[in-house]
């Protein structure tokens, strides 16, 4: 593994989802250490209380999003952890709306509790402003204006009525473009980039000297900032006019090259096949 978790050191999982994660984790650190988790969805957080119920009072789990790190009085960590794919209940249950296959609510969020539906997004938005996320979050350069002109000012309520427009717009091609519509408004709706930048503006702070920082990332959209701040990270700085370093990295790589998944580990989870694993360590002071 390599975050080398060891006995008595203390976990922040910021995507803790089912606590599958921080299940192994735990078992790692147990019996003495500590495990934080965050969860935006608040049908995961309880499957997760479940999960780790063996942790007990060594474990602290919050009904919060990784976007909100900075605010949620966290202290220093020996590990920050962050799986940033989608967890398997949005993915299996098809009432949360992150299908495009079955009849659902057009939803979306993580958190049903808070912030506006896909449905409301798309009823909201300009033709410029829709064509602009799936342009950028669903790296539909060519269809996005079209996309947008023929959603803009529509109401959807559910995912089979935004299928059927979009098949409708653009006829045998949609099958193929619905993954990246469903993906841009669910980033949109999550608002899931803002979110990676704050968790790497401020995960990397609450490290100890010697912890370890790792994020899951599934798309480029989500590996490239992770790969642009982990190398800026672990640059030391040097003089601009003699080029030698005046003061050392602070962090290293522990990943030369992003870790990705074993055909054993595909075999067993087919949706791991795009993760990409990126890991950094803070190094002593």
């Amino acid at each position: 593994m390599v975050l080398r978790p060891q006995p008595q050191e203390s976990v922040l999982d910021c995507t803790l989802g089912l606590g599958g994660h921080a299940l192994l984790l735990w078992q790692r650190i147990a019996p003495e250490g500590a495990l934080i988790g965050l969860e935006a969805d608040p049908r995961n957080l309880a499957l997760a209380r479940d999960r780790l119920h063996e942790a007990g009072d060594h474990a602290r789990m919050l009904h919060a999003n990784f976007r909100d790190i900075a605010t949620l009085g966290l202290t220093p960590v020996d590990i920050v952890f962050a799986d940033l794919g989608l967890s398997s209940p949005h993915i299996d249950d098809p009432q949360r709306g992150f299908t495009f296959r079955q009849e659902a609510p057009l939803d979306l969020r993580f958190d049903p509790t808070s912030g506006e539906s896909a449905g409301a997004l798309i009823a909201r938005l300009t033709e410029d402003e829709l064509a602009e996320i799936f342009r950028h979050y669903g790296e539909l350069y060519p269809q996005a204006r079209k996309l947008g002109r023929v959603l803009a000012g529509k109401v959807f309520v559910s995912t089979i009525e935004l299928r059927t427009a979009v098949e409708a717009a653009f006829g045998f091609r949609a099958k193929a473009l619905l993954p990246q519509v469903f993906q841009a408004l669910r980033i949109a709706v999550n608002d899931e980039i803002a979110a990676l930048t704050q968790l790497l503006l401020i995960g990397p702070t609450l490290l100890k000297p010697g912890g370890r920082m790792a994020v899951l990332s599934y798309h480029s959209l989500e590996d490239r900032p992770v790969k642009q701040t982990f190398r800026a990270l672990c640059e030391p700085e040097k003089d601009p006019l003699t080029g030698k370093i005046a003061r050392p990295a602070p962090f290293r790589s522990l990943t030369r090259k992003p870790v990705r998944a074993s055909e054993e580990e595909v075999a067993r989870n087919p949706r791991s096949r795009s993760a990409l694993l990126r890991a950094i360590e803070r190094l002593p002071l």
